[in-house]
């Protein structure tokens, strides 16, 4: 009996143990802490908890997947939370350290963030995830260091990341300012050399050249400035942050819908932005305006100008009318046959953002209504925007012909001869290029570029 007794009781100690343990570890372990669900997207909240709970019981991983899930909406203090703890659980994991100092970034503790992106110099394994390689995490460092205004330091680490773009970019700016721009000029002419249409390079390139007292070969660097388009990353943020905004909640489907674009079926697209549409029950969150306008285009192929028009009015409903919609409305009115409608409509988009598209839909109107000084106004206008297209591409003769057409249709546009005199002058026609310009400035004397483009001219 009393053997019985004994066992009993190491039996209850055993499990009392055993029960302590298990409550003693529940109070240790960390409860992830989620954002107020009132002005949060439904679906993505339920998200929010599923990730939740699996982190609250999981591995580090767990908590880096809750993480960016938060970090794909913004909410970079919850986010924070998720990565410390991912690195007290497993302190070799680059992609948790990385996103850890990220967050200290973008809320502005950046020697914090500092020492935590450090702290990656010493990981042994080889990761491509942004801003855990080196190069990345160096940049991101010197960056810190512009932010707190100390030059000096965020030369050196830019310096240490040589051959790295963006670093090249912001080392070479710093000597251009700080008056060593004979120094820069090697990082600079590097880079162009390897991208000859990067703009922010032949923007520097003109700086350092113009204070160096080099004027000829600034304004040379200057006209190729406006002829570049090619912009270098100089801002991870976006590709960092873009792949886990689209994991969850609304932003998943809207992703789901752009993966069916390349089936071209429009019904089928069609019905998936209704359910969509559904799923926000017109809740005032980023994503309603574009899946209205997602709406309008298919809407549009599916030649249903009673649905756009409806759609239109939802969108006016809630604030929203730009150029995009007004075009889409004057769409709607062509469809259904009413151009007394679209044309009003059309002309207004044009004050805010001209395109060939609809000075080509103006003027197949005005040749229909027998306006032929209507319609050459708008073929000209065409004419103008694929000129500069390819004038901004250094496209220079397929420029040539167009402006030329331009001016041919519309002597009168002041515009039209500025352009006409740009592309004469950067094809060493100096004496057309001196007309063009004064006729220009004949039709519109206050033109700025023009007078000093002119002057320059006949300085030479």
């Amino acid at each position: 009996m009393i053997q019985l007794i004994r066992l009993l009781l190491i039996l209850l100690v055993v499990e009392l143990g055993y029960c302590g343990y298990l409550i003693a570890d529940r109070l240790a372990r960390p409860v992830p802490v989620l954002p107020s669900g009132q002005f949060i997207d439904p679906l993505l909240m339920a998200d929010y908890r599923e990730l939740a709970a699996d982190a609250e019981t999981g591995s580090s991983r767990e908590w880096i997947r809750l993480g960016q899930a938060f970090l794909g909406q913004g909410f970079y203090g919850y986010a924070e939370n998720c990565f410390r703890q991912a690195t007290r659980i497993d302190p070799d994991d680059a992609l948790a350290q990385a996103s850890y100092a990220f967050c200290l970034e973008r809320t502005g503790r950046m020697q914090a963030s500092t020492r935590e992106y450090e702290k990656l110099k010493d990981y042994s394994g080889k990761t491509d995830f942004p801003f855990a390689s080196p190069r990345h995490y160096l940049y991101a460092i010197g960056r810190n260091y512009l932010r707190e205004e100390n030059a000096e330091k965020a030369e050196e680490v830019f310096r240490e990341n040589n051959g790295f773009q963006p670093a090249d970019y912001q080392l070479a700016k710093l000597l251009v300012r700080s008056g060593r721009a004979e120094e820069a000029l090697p990082y600079i002419e590097r880079n162009l050399a390897a991208t000859s249409n990067s703009l922010v390079f032949n923007q520097l390139h003109a700086q350092a050249l113009e204070s160096l007292g080099r004027m000829e070969e600034a304004k040379q660097a200057e006209d190729r400035v406006e002829r570049s388009l090619y912009v270098i990353p100089l801002n991870f943020n976006t590709s960092f942050l873009t792949p886990y905004s689209k994991r969850h909640g609304i932003l998943k489907e809207v992703e789901a819908y752009n993966q069916m674009l390349e089936r071209n079926d429009m019904d089928h697209l069609a019905k998936k932005l209704d359910e969509i549409l559904e799923l926000m029950s017109e809740r005032r969150i980023p994503q309603y305006k574009s899946t209205l306008i997602s709406m309008l285009e298919v809407e549009f192929q599916r030649n249903n100008p009673e649905r756009m028009l409806k759609l239109i009015q939802k969108l006016k409903e809630f604030g929203i009318e730009n150029a995009e919609t007004l075009q889409f409305e004057a769409g709607a009115y062509m469809l259904s046959g009413e151009m007394e409608k679209a044309v009003p409509l059309l002309q207004r988009v044009l004050e805010m953002s001209p395109t060939i598209e609809v000075h080509q839909a103006l003027a197949n109107y005005y040749d229909q209504q027998q306006n032929p000084a209507k319609r050459d106004f708008h073929q000209a206008k065409m004419a103008l925007l694929f000129a500069m297209i390819n004038f901004r591409n250094n496209q220079l003769k397929p420029a040539e012909e167009a402006i030329a057409r331009s001016v041919e249709l519309n002597p009168r546009d002041p515009q039209t001869w500025f352009y006409y005199a740009e592309i004469k002058r950067l094809l060493d026609d100096q004496a057309s290029a001196k007309e063009a310009y004064q006729k220009c400035l004949k039709l519109n004397p206050n033109h700025g570029r023009a007078i000093r483009e002119l002057a320059l001219l006949n300085q030479s």
